[in-house]
């Protein structure tokens, strides 16, 4: 099924607020499932079920995530909501099509998400905190 590595949390993932952090590991900890999951080469109706959990927690982080850069203004927040909602289509297709005739790879859906979530927390989440740190805006969650 491919050579797919778990994701290790490192500082180098931390943006520097513990809430928005806690989120990441719990979310790294779930991708991490699914790669176990595919490692033992489970069916995928029970990888869509983690898939699922994971997608219900990226919306909660998201709606937690969003809530604070309208804290602070943020002036990307637009952008970054559109890459929120662009990720959820995407994940709400694959979960769908698992549950088809010709369900996607796992090996590809984890690809996705590895890269998605390590991209996305070491630019655009770092960037909004960044931002936050040049306003010296005393913003918590």
């Amino acid at each position: 099924m491919g050579n797919l590595e778990k994701r290790i949390w490192t500082e180098e993932l931390s943006i520097g607020n513990a809430d928005i952090d806690i989120d990441h590991k719990k979310l790294i900890d779930i991708y991490n499932d699914l790669v176990e999951f595919v490692r033992f080469k489970k069916g995928h109706e029970e990888f869509a079920k983690i898939l699922s959990k994971m997608t219900d927690y990226s919306l909660v982080h998201f709606k937690r995530e969003e809530q604070y850069m309208q804290k602070m203004s943020y002036p990307k927040l637009a952008e970054h909501e559109k890459s929120h909602k662009n990720y959820v289509f995407k994940v709400a297709i694959y979960n769908v099509d698992l549950l088809g005739i010709n369900p996607p790879d796992p090996n590809d859906i984890i690809k996705f998400l590895g890269k998605w979530w390590i991209t996305h927390i070491l630019k655009s989440d770092k960037d909004y905190e960044d931002y936050r740190n040049e306003i010296q805006a005393d913003v918590t969650y």
